[in-house]
């Protein structure tokens, strides 16, 4: 009975953050179409604006981009987006396959490490454009700051090492459901 009820709170668990990663991921990607293809007028008199803006670039540079400026500055962002929404599909696949029941199985393992592997492989491509969109508007656009500024947080390298840390976990499942065959095929 206690083994049913741990079942199902990890299959509710699961459930929410499936959920959870895919308002996350869709708030994401309408945030950066709109605030890029519809920038809004900050200082317009208005006391406060929810105005959110991609990194790297000063608030009011999107605004003085034309359509065909804005278009080229999301299209740098989209490997990044790509390899998001690559990682958390594969999140998704995951945490299906733990709903199941099938926590150690070949195909799980794969979504987990596929999943490390996109996260981290969109980390990188995000400070990358975070710095492409910088160099594009300074160099080809013709505006912007003159200076560039190497951005790497605390956060970004905790992403990193969370992601590290999923190839070991899958790393670990995957010893653990071969020894878990090796001691079927002993007995």
């Amino acid at each position: 009975m206690d083994n049913n009820q741990d079942l199902n709170a990890i299959r509710r668990l699961c459930r929410v953050i499936r959920w959870a990663s895919a308002v996350f991921v869709t708030g994401l990607l309408v945030i950066y179409l709109v605030s890029w293809m519809w920038p809004i007028e900050v200082g317009q008199g208005h006391p406060f604006m929810f105005a959110p803006r991609l990194a790297g670039l000063p608030i009011d540079i999107a605004q003085k981009l034309d359509f065909g400026q804005r278009l080229i500055i999301v299209a740098i962002s989209v490997p990044y987006l790509a390899a998001l929404v690559w990682a958390f599909w594969r999140l998704t696949h995951m945490l299906r396959n733990f709903e199941a029941g099938d926590f150690f199985s070949i195909q799980t393992v794969a979504h987990l490490r596929a999943f490390a592997g996109f996260l981290f492989a969109a980390k990188i491509l995000s400070l990358l454009a975070m710095h492409a969109r910088v160099a594009v508007v300074t160099h080809v656009f013709e505006m912007g700051p003159r200076h560039y500024k190497i951005n790497l947080s605390n956060d970004d390298l905790a992403l990193l090492l969370m992601c590290a840390l999923f190839f070991l976990i899958a790393r670990m499942m995957e010893q653990g459901r071969r020894i878990a065959e090796e001691n079927k095929e002993f007995v």
